[in-house]
């Protein structure tokens, strides 16, 4: 006799194997190539363009300027990573560093002359998206873009706050 504690691990079990099934088509579907090539796609998120990707995204770019937009990252891609990877090995070494080791000053100092050229190099990249690619009408949205999402993100952090009282 069926019944319903038979009927229903099964149709669990039947779900969850068609889910995966689903699954494997899909990620059987993708393009290697442009996984392998380490493609980023624009719809992903950010775009991978860091906070800027937000309002590039807002902004409805046409395909020559997001081609002119990922050529200007490709162009400083060597510096960010070079940048990053200069920030990690700084960041180990101050985590296995005393604070009253003579060197731990120089590495305080690495740390800052890090944030400072990845300050400037991200200024550097905004200033060429925004001078040598957006249009006069994109360029005037963007204030009302970053406006926006700033007052979303202060409605659902008093949102958060209200549901989760300080003690």
């Amino acid at each position: 006799m069926i019944t319903l504690r038979h009927i229903i691990p099964a149709l669990c079990i039947a779900t969850s194997l068609s889910s995966v099934a689903v699954y494997a088509q899909g990620a059987a579907q993708t393009t290697p190539d442009a996984a392998a090539a380490g493609q980023r796609h624009w719809h992903h998120g950010e775009g991978g363009f860091g906070p800027m990707g937000f309002v590039l995204h807002k902004l409805n770019l046409t395909a020559d300027q997001k081609t002119q937009i990922k050529a200007i990252f490709a162009g400083q891609k060597s510096q960010f990573e070079a940048l990053r990877a200069s920030a990690k090995s700084n960041r180990q070494a101050l985590a296995a560093t005393a604070p009253t080791d003579p060197g731990y000053p120089a590495l305080i100092e690495t740390a800052k002359s890090n944030a400072a050229t990845r300050i400037s190099l991200a200024s550097q990249v905004w200033s060429q998206v925004y001078g040598s690619v957006l249009t006069k009408e994109q360029q005037a949205q963007i204030p009302a873009i970053v406006a926006a999402a700033q007052a979303a993100r202060a409605s659902r952090e008093s949102a958060w706050k209200a549901q989760h009282p300080q003690s």
